[in-house]
């Protein structure tokens, strides 16, 4: 058995996010059906986004795991997933949106934001989890983790982390390749405003955990993680700068 699931069968989500286990209503809304018609404007007029591989993802709720280069990268998914944005979640820096006064104010409920510690232990794993499973369950929703852990400066894709490989693991969750193209043109990190450019997602075929089977959980956590880095690194290499 996984070191993880006994703890995980006793841990309970935090009181502080139990927005993620909820359905938006009143403000949050509000909030989500405004970003959701901007980004309709955004990705249609401003940076006209082009999608192929939607016929790959599976029944929810799934993991979608892509290289990360911009702010605008979590929308671009949402919007090319077609889902509607209320049925994704995405993993977040702890640090940077839920301790930062300003930030923790509105975006935790409006990209339904999953806290993520930057550094890890047993514990912040166990947690970052059991949010990940209160989301995903809660009407079969979605969840967007970015496997290299930050924002590219470079643009290109940097070492993956286990962690999606972890999480998709312990809660039984496929796992969605995708590539992102044209949103570090656009928006890069320390990018003031956004600038027009074509935008292109490609999802691939899902990485399903449960055909990765060896007693060393450790060693089925770096085999998905090498499928994943394979197969994003195949998108890239078919479809980047289309």
């Amino acid at each position: 058995m996984s070191a993880f699931r006994e703890l995980l069968d006793e841990a309970t989500l935090e009181p502080d996010y139990a927005y993620l286990r909820e359905t938006p209503s009143g403000k949050a809304a509000l909030w989500h059906k405004a970003f959701e018609f901007f980004c309709l404007g955004l990705f249609n007029l401003y940076c006209p986004l082009k999608v192929t591989g939607r016929e790959h993802l599976p029944s929810p709720p799934y993991i979608v795991c892509s290289n990360h280069c911009s702010h605008m990268d979590s929308p671009a998914l949402m919007y090319a997933a077609d889902g509607g944005f209320g049925q994704f979640g995405m993993v977040a820096a702890k640090d940077y949106f839920f301790d930062h006064k300003k930030r923790s104010s509105l975006l935790p409920q409006l990209m339904n934001l999953i806290p993520a510690e930057r550094r890890a232990n047993r514990e912040t794993i166990v947690r970052l989890m059991v949010a990940s499973r209160e989301f995903s369950r809660h009407g079969n929703r979605n969840i967007i983790i970015y496997p290299e852990g930050t924002r590219s400066q470079t643009g290109k894709l940097a070492p993956l982390k286990k962690g999606p490989a972890m999480i998709a693991h312990e809660i039984d969750m496929a796992i969605v390749p995708a590539y992102i193209d044209g949103t570090y043109r656009s928006y890069p990190k320390g990018g003031k405003i956004l600038k027009p450019a074509r935008v292109c997602v490609h999802f691939g075929e899902p990485i399903l955990p449960a055909g990765f089977d060896d007693e060393d959980t450790k060693l089925v956590y770096t085999a998905i993680t090498q499928e994943l880095t394979r197969r994003i690194e195949q998108l890239r290499d078919r479809h980047g700068h289309d």
